[in-house]
C-alpha cells in the first residue's frame, strides 16, 4: 500500500499542476481554452487571453482607446480648419497688400467700359478687372488711393486698353481725353429746346428724331395725377428733372426722355411735392408751372417763395401775370431770339399780358428750391417785383408808385429791366 501510494505521489500527470489536486487540470496546458461547461466550445487563442487579462486588468481600457480616437480625430479637425483660416487670411493679406497687377505696358487692345454715377474705386475696379483692364479689383483701388484725383473721375464711357497697370488705369479714367463725352446736363431753367440738341448729340441720332420723341407725350410716362384745364398734358416740359444724365450708346430718345421723367417723379415722391400743392390749393399741374416760372424769374433761394406769392396773389386779384418769361418762351417755341421779341405783344397762349392766368405748359425744368416754394409761398401781400441790384435780388413790393420808381432804378443801373 505504500508503494502504491508512492507510485501515485509519483505520476507524472499529478506532478505537471500540484493544483489539480484542488482545482483540476489547467485549460491552458494545451495551449487552448474550452468555453461552457462541457469544455467544448470554441478554443481561445493566446493573444484573446492576453487581451482578456488586459480587460480583466483595466476594464475601462475600451473606453480610453475610443476616446484616444475621438482626441485625435478632434486635432485632425481642429488642424484643418487652422490651416484653411490661416490660408484664407494669408490670401486676403495678400491681395490687400501685394495685389495681383499687370505691368506698366499696356496691351494693344482697346476697350469701352463704363462709369456710372457714384462709381467709387471697387466699383470701377470690378469694371476694369471683368473687361481684362486690370489684374485685380484691390491694385487700382489701392492705386485710386494713392491719386488725390481720383474723386473728380466723372460718369460716362472711356476707351481704355486691356493689360494695364493699375495705376495707368487709373491716370487713363482721370484724362478727358479718353472720355466718350455723352452727357446731357438738364439745369434748373432748361426747356425741352435746351435739352433736344444735347439730347441728340450724345445719342449720336438727329435733332428731329429726338423732337418727335419729345411730341409723343403718351409715350413718355408723365406721372398721373398732372392734368391740366385741358385735360392730360401735351408738354413734356417741366418734367425733365434737372441732372446730369450718362446715357450708353444705342439708347432710344424715348428711354432717355423717360429716365428725366422718372428722375422727377422721384423727387416728387420724395418732397410729397403733388400732396403739398393740393394742401395749398393747387392742382400738381398748376404748382409745376408756378414752380417753372419761379425757376426762370429768381436768382437767389430766398425770392422764390416770394414769386410764387407774387403769382398767386395776382391770380387771386384776377390781375394778369405780365411776366416776361412766359413771353419768352413763345419765343423759342416759334424759334425767334427771345432779346428781340416784344414780350407784350407776341401772339401765343403764353403772353401773360394778354392772357390772365397760369400760361397753359410749365415753361421750364424747375430744381428742388423751386418746387419747394411753388407749394410752400411765403406770407406776404406783394403784387409786383423788379431787379433791385446787378446780383439780381429782387425787390417785392404791393405799391404801384414803389414799384414804378423801382423799375426807372433799375433801367438807369443796368440792372436787366430792359
Amino acid at each position: 500500500m505504500v508503494h502504491g501510494e508512492r507510485e501515485s505521489l509519483t505520476d507524472p500527470e499529478q506532478h505537471a499542476d500540484p493544483h489539480a489536486l484542488l482545482f483540476g487540470q489547467d485549460p491552458q496546458d494545451d495551449g487552448y481554452a474550452s468555453f461552457g461547461p462541457g469544455g467544448d466550445g470554441p478554443k481561445m487563442t493566446r493573444r484573446d487571453t492576453r487581451r482578456a487579462a488586459r480587460a480583466a486588468r483595466d476594464p475601462r481600457g475600451s473606453d480610453t482607446r475610443h476616446h484616444r480616437r475621438a482626441f485625435l480625430t478632434m486635432t485632425a479637425v481642429i488642424v484643418a480648419i487652422l490651416l484653411v483660416v490661416g490660408w484664407v487670411g494669408y490670401t486676403k493679406y495678400e491681395n490687400r497688400y501685394h495685389p495681383k497687377d499687370f505691368a506698366t505696358a499696356a496691351g494693344t487692345a482697346t476697350v469701352l467700359i463704363k462709369v456710372g454715377a457714384g462709381d467709387g474705386a471697387d466699383a470701377i475696379g470690378a469694371t476694369l478687372y471683368n473687361a481684362k483692364v486690370v489684374a485685380s479689383v484691390r491694385a487700382f483701388a489701392n492705386a485710386a488711393a494713392k491719386n488725390s484725383q481720383f474723386s473728380n473721375v466723372q460718369p460716362g464711357t472711356y476707351r481704355v486698353h486691356v493689360h494695364m497697370s493699375a495705376k495707368d488705369a487709373v491716370s487713363a479714367i482721370l484724362t478727358r481725353a479718353n472720355r466718350i463725352s455723352n452727357d446731357v446736363v438738364v439745369f434748373e431753367g432748361a426747356t425741352v429746346f435746351d435739352v433736344a440738341p444735347q439730347l441728340a448729340k450724345a445719342l449720336g441720332v438727329s435733332l428731329a428724331k429726338v423732337t418727335a420723341a419729345i411730341n409723343r407725350v403718351g409715350d413718355l410716362n408723365l406721372p398721373a395725377g398732372y392734368t391740366g384745364a385741358a385735360g392730360a398734358p401735351t408738354s413734356v416740359e417741366g418734367f425733365l428733372y434737372p441732372a446730369t444724365y450718362t446715357f450708353d450708346a444705342g439708347t432710344s430718345p424715348t428711354d432717355a426722355l423717360t429716365k428725366m421723367i422718372s428722375n422727377f417723379i422721384d423727387q416728387d415722391r420724395t418732397s410729397h411735392f403733388a400732396a403739398d400743392a393740393k394742401a395749398a390749393n393747387l392742382s400738381p399741374y398748376e404748382a409745376l408751372i408756378v414752380a417753372s416760372i419761379a425757376e426762370k424769374e429768381a436768382k437767389v433761394a430766398a425770392d422764390y417763395p416770394k414769386v410764387a406769392r407774387v403769382i398767386l396773389n395776382r391770380i387771386a386779384a384776377h390781375m394778369p401775370l405780365q411776366i416776361d418769361a412766359t413771353s419768352a418762351y413763345a419765343a423759342k417755341q416759334r424759334n425767334l431770339d427771345p432779346t428781340k421779341v416784344i414780350y407784350a405783344t407776341i401772339d401765343s397762349p403764353y403772353n401773360t399780358y394778354t392772357h390772365d392766368g397760369l400760361p397753359p405748359t410749365p415753361i421750364a425744368s424747375p430744381g428742388a428750391t423751386a418746387l419747394a416754394a411753388a407749394v410752400n409761398p411765403a406770407a406776404g401781400n406783394w403784387l409786383y417785383y423788379v431787379n433791385r441790384d446787378a446780383a439780381g435780388d429782387l425787390f417785392f413790393t404791393n405799391n404801384d408808385a414803389a414799384f414804378e420808381q423801382a423799375v426807372t432804378k433799375c433801367r438807369t443801373n443796368h440792372w436787366g429791366c430792359g
